[in-house]
């Protein structure tokens, strides 16, 4: 019996493509939103540079923690899976080599470089048995990133634009955090859950009509809020709260999603928590049933809230 039944082979044009948008983004948006942070040192606004590094670490950290767990679990599922099928002098030569990958891997997370690892990894040939769990954690990988730095960095930046009017820096790093937040949606579906990820399919035609879809929802909900920021300043937490709040409170009601699921209270509350922030944003499909009815559902209670804003700017 063949030891190694892997199939290594480059990807398609289209999906090598589609990585280098997406490893661009990632970059680029970390880039200028350092840049912006050192634009606002520099013109003594001490509290807003502490706020700009604070998103960005906080994205960093999270995204390395995430992914080196995943990483491991990969690693210890694959030699539970190989062990009974080794030779003993195959098996030490193969967990020394291992040993050595995995002990680099993890160094490259800790040095903040584990996304940039996972994008550059799919261009040389990859496992075809394993390629879409790979594309499954990028997926998960990028909306984190999206709504842990690029989300409120644009929120900041679109209120910084607002208040002080355009400069180089707050433009441009405003179009990457907007266009990263859309990308990041766009390829993001409802078949990233591990139970559905044999049925993940990234087509551009959806991915393009996706994007451009959320450049205009989440276009006009960053607007609405640095427009409400402009006017009321710190006001504008107790709304993204009370939004949070109610999407809370939404996804824990019976039948929503990770309902029948074997998790932890703590980790369902975890997991709650953080697509409750995204829902502030924008609404994303995570289960298979009633999802236009949660789609209006979650379209009329934005569009209650933007008639509350709209009526305290007046």
């Amino acid at each position: 019996m063949s030891v190694d039944s892997e199939q290594y082979e480059f990807l398609p044009l289209c999906d090598v493509l589609f990585n280098i948008i997406s490893l661009a983004a990632y970059f680029c948006d970390i880039v200028f939103d350092i840049v912006l942070a050192y634009a606002l040192y520099s013109k003594r606004q001490v509290a807003w540079f502490t706020v700009s590094i604070f998103f960005v670490l906080l994205s960093l950290i999270v995204e390395q923690i995430v992914s080196i767990r995943w990483y491991l679990h990969v690693v210890e599922v694959q030699q539970e899976n190989k062990q009974k099928i080794v030779t003993v002098e195959s098996s030490k030569c193969k967990n020394s080599v291992k040993k050595v990958t995995t002990s680099c891997v993890i160094v490259l997370h800790v040095i903040l470089f584990g996304i940039l690892w996972r994008y550059f990894k799919l261009f040389i040939p990859v496992d075809l048995c394993y390629v879409k769990y790979e594309v499954r954690d990028l997926c998960v990988l990028r909306l984190l990133h999206a709504f842990c730095e690029s989300a409120p960095m644009l929120l900041l930046q679109s209120y910084l634009l607002w208040q002080e009017g355009s400069s180089k820096e707050y433009t441009v790093s405003t179009i990457i955090s907007l266009f990263n937040v859309c990308w990041a949606l766009a390829s993001f579906s409802k078949n990233v859950r591990m139970q559905n990820v044999h049925r993940l399919v990234l087509t551009w035609l959806g991915v393009i009509f996706q994007f451009l879809w959320r450049l205009g929802t989440v276009g006009a909900r960053i607007l609405s809020l640095a427009a409400y920021a402009t006017v009321y300043n710190e006001w504008v937490f107790l709304v993204l709260g009370s939004h949070w709040l109610c999407m809370l409170l939404w996804l824990s009601s019976p039948r929503n999603v990770f309902h029948g699921e074997h998790l932890s209270m703590c980790r369902k509350g975890a997991y709650y928590s953080l697509i409750a922030f995204i829902y502030t944003f924008a609404y994303i499909n995570l289960i298979e049933f009633s999802h236009r009815q949660k789609m209006v559902s979650f379209t009329k209670f934005l569009l209650i809230l933007r008639v509350c804003l709209c009526t305290g700017l007046r």
